[in-house]
């Protein structure tokens, strides 16, 4: 399969930098952030659900599209080595181990801001490798930027990451609560992938739309109700007549 960047080796490199690069960022935002993760067992219980969630949603999600459990070898799943992974189910998995750990913890503020800006930089390198391992290529196109006759969706999308990513940073001091910028990654993230998944070779699931297509369609509806949501909550606070003014 190999093809576009054809170097499987800097892009196994690229890919594993990735990782790397959203860590980094990950503990910047932290450091940077108006609200912080809880300390202690909290903060390990969060990071580990995100890690382990996104891990295991990940491969399960390749291997699901796969045809598993028919036809696959199960115990590939829990190798974190073998090849294949579902950025998509990966993200959604994560965010629901999230929310799962926050509701044992108690957690009811939000935590997703390091998370949203450690997110599109991993992965925005990690897709560079993509394009050099020669995986989740395009399909044919006879654009002038096209390579050997394909889209190279995997630029298309490591760029726009990149500018999602500038976004996110511009808009984290001027949001009212800091913590809904994952709300904002994940509505910005769904219209992006939706978009390169349009260059794809991908099958159509219903009405000409991919299964990857509706998990974004299901990512944007989510990130808008929930920022109307937030908005509505603040805003009916705000006219909420004060304890002192209702007595009189």
């Amino acid at each position: 399969m190999p093809e576009p960047g054809s170097a499987p080796a800097l892009g196994s490199l690229l890919q594993g930098l990735g990782y790397l690069v959203g860590i980094v960022v990950f503990i910047l935002a932290q450091r940077l952030s108006r609200q912080p993760l809880p300390g202690g067992r909290a903060r390990f219980v969060l990071i580990g659900s995100a890690v382990l969630g996104g891990m295991l949603g990940s491969r399960l999600g390749q291997y699901l599209a796969l045809g598993w459990p028919f036809g696959v070898d199960s115990l590939a799943i829990l190798n974190p080595f073998a090849g294949g992974r579902s950025v998509l189910a990966g993200i959604l998995c994560g965010w629901i181990a999230v929310e799962v750990a926050k509701a044992r913890l108690g957690i009811r503020y939000s935590t997703g801001m390091p998370f949203a800006l450690a997110l599109p930089a991993g992965e925005a390198v990690g897709r560079i490798g993509c394009w050099f391992s020669g995986c989740c290529g395009g399909r044919a196109c006879s654009l002038p930027w096209a390579v050997q006759g394909l889209h190279p969706s995997q630029l298309y999308m490591s760029l726009g990451l990149l500018v999602l990513l500038a976004l996110l940073i511009r808009l984290r001091p001027r949001m009212a609560a800091e913590g809904e910028l994952f709300l904002v990654y994940l509505g910005g993230y769904g219209l992006l992938r939706f978009a390169v998944e349009a260059s794809r070779s991908q099958d159509a699931l219903l009405l000409g739309l991919s299964l990857a297509q509706w998990i974004c369609l299901l990512f944007i509806t989510a990130a808008g109700l929930g920022l109307l949501a937030r908005w509505r909550d603040r805003r009916d606070n705000q006219h909420a007549p004060q304890p002192d003014a209702a007595r009189e």
